[in-house]
């Protein structure tokens, strides 16, 4: 039998433990409150961050693609199961620091792309204590917190080989691509593919079609890496080249035309990589959004580009949307516009330190232009202003901005450098990287994603994974098809 086999004493824990579930699971009933039940679970899963951190952090990452967001009422939310995983290993991060601090690779303070990440996290910080609303504002910094420090400071403690970023791609892929061929078959089974159903097909693990076509967008560039890791003869090498096509169907079918502009991006940016002219790139970028800005706010200049009330509607096919788009009659383009105004005029009322972390939705509507008003202006779900740069300038300030900008231009310098410095399998790894974060940066243009756990979780993943990179903390083995061997983890294991 089992039980002579098991110690006493765990035997003894084992039963406690089921005794335990199966008691807070009917009183989490009679009360009706069924979030009870799961106490045990996080009692264990408690435990085994205390034993096993490392296999926590990757079951973490599995769990992204799958996570669900949880209402406690119509003000307070989170995501499970990722959010209680994230505080946890925000915990066990902490802890790591106070008695295990001389295994953190303290060369990394070198790096002024990982100085400019601590930098935006502080400047956040002080945005919401002068904020409008402290309470929530501070909500969002500790949010920040938590995205941060398991993804970007524990994978400084726990990535150091090839196989752990394998590792990672499999725990992202499997989940993902259910997630996707599930979607893809409800949209096509039950809707027909139609335009307008797309938001019935992705739930309950995404919020919208936006929100989906992100992640997929986001996570479509690691499949090149992948196949370089098995013999083309495998089955495992042909169900990566087969996702592909599967990838690029979803992204099609989520009709999210941000995201589409995000895969035709990554093309120009592989040569820009290739040929190292990543800085005048960069500098063109950055000129051509000041002369462009500067040209909307002179004179008032952006009135002119207000949409006619009667013909901006939503459209419930894709052909119309995208023509619509063009001609500025989609209600949804056109909304963003009014928000856009309505973030100009806030910018001007609070230039430096902005109105506080998450506070936009709360201010905005005073400052908003009636010209520019849509069918959907009452903004019923709550959404933010659609354009995470303009995000931060209102919430945080011209500071907390250009903090962020310099943020994002030693992403790419930094890993432009080591690209060109290194070896052709640690460049390939390089590249990927930051084709995905192209992805990140052109949903940001339409959209405030990066407070989302499906794209904020991995933003700060692959500034991680970068920093370990340019600190010569990840191996890389040097025949061409990876070892099957798992590397031993960082505690011990």
């Amino acid at each position: 039998m089992l039980s002579q086999n098991i110690g006493r004493s765990s035997l003894l824990m084992l039963y406690a433990f089921v005794a335990c579930t199966l008691l807070l699971y009917m009183v989490g009933v009679k009360l009706d409150v069924p979030i009870i039940s799961v106490v045990p679970f996080a009692l264990f899963v408690l435990v085994w961050a205390f034993s096993n951190y490392k296999s926590l952090f990757f079951l973490l990452v599995a769990m992204l693609p799958i996570s669900i967001e949880y209402y406690f009422s119509d003000s307070l939310a989170t995501d499970l199961p990722t959010e209680p995983l994230m505080i946890g290993l925000m915990g066990i991060t902490a802890l790591l620091l106070f008695t295990q601090y001389q295994k953190f690779p303290f060369q990394v303070l070198k790096q002024k792309m990982f100085l400019f990440l601590l930098l935006h996290l502080f400047w956040i910080l002080l945005c919401a204590i002068q904020g409008e609303n402290l309470v929530h504002s501070f909500k969002v910094f500790l949010s920040k917190l938590w995205y941060v420090t398991p993804f970007t400071i524990l994978v400084l403690f726990i990535i150091r080989s090839e196989a752990d970023i394998r590792k990672i791609f499999w725990c992202l892929y499997i989940p993902l691509t259910l997630a996707i061929l599930l979607t893809l078959f409800r949209h096509g089974y039950f809707y027909h593919f139609y335009f307008e159903d797309i938001n019935r097909s992705v739930g309950p693990y995404f919020r919208n079609h936006v929100n989906y076509a992100a992640m997929v967008s986001i996570f479509f560039p690691w499949l090149w890496l992948a196949d370089k890791w098995y013999p083309k003869t495998t089955f495992t090498y042909k169900l990566i080249q087969f996702s592909k096509l599967l990838y690029v169907v979803a992204i099609y079918f989520s009709y999210t035309r941000t995201c589409m502009l995000a895969l035709l991006a990554m093309i120009p940016f592989y040569f820009v990589l290739k040929w190292n002219v990543m800085k005048p790139v960069l500098i063109g970028v950055v000129v051509v959004v000041v002369l462009v800005v500067a040209n909307l706010v002179k004179d008032n200049h952006y009135l002119k580009f207000a949409p006619d009330f009667a013909r901006t509607i939503y459209h419930d096919d894709f052909s119309s949307h995208l023509t619509s788009t063009f001609a500025g009659e989609d209600v949804s383009s056109m909304e963003r516009v009014y928000r856009w105004v309505a973030a100009k005029r806030m910018v001007e009322d609070r230039p430096w330190m902005g109105v506080g972390n998450g506070n936009f939705y709360e201010y905005y509507k005073k400052y908003a232009v009636s010209a520019f008003e849509t069918y959907i202006s009452d903004n019923e779900e709550r959404s933010t202003v659609h354009n995470y740069f303009l995000l931060i300038i209102v919430e945080q300030g011209a500071i907390g901005l250009v903090i962020f900008v310099l943020l994002t231009l030693y992403i790419f310098l930094d890993g432009n450098k080591r690209y060109q410095a290194t070896s052709d399998r640690e460049k390939r790894t390089i590249l990927i990287l930051l084709q995905s974060m192209v992805a990140i940066y052109v949903n940001l243009l339409l959209s405030d994603m990066l407070e989302s756990d499906k794209v904020g979780t991995i933003y700060f993943m692959i500034i991680g994974l970068l920093v370990a990179l340019n600190a010569h903390l990840i191996s890389f083995p040097k025949d061409g098809i990876v070892n099957a061997s798992v590397s031993e983890d960082a505690n011990g294991e």
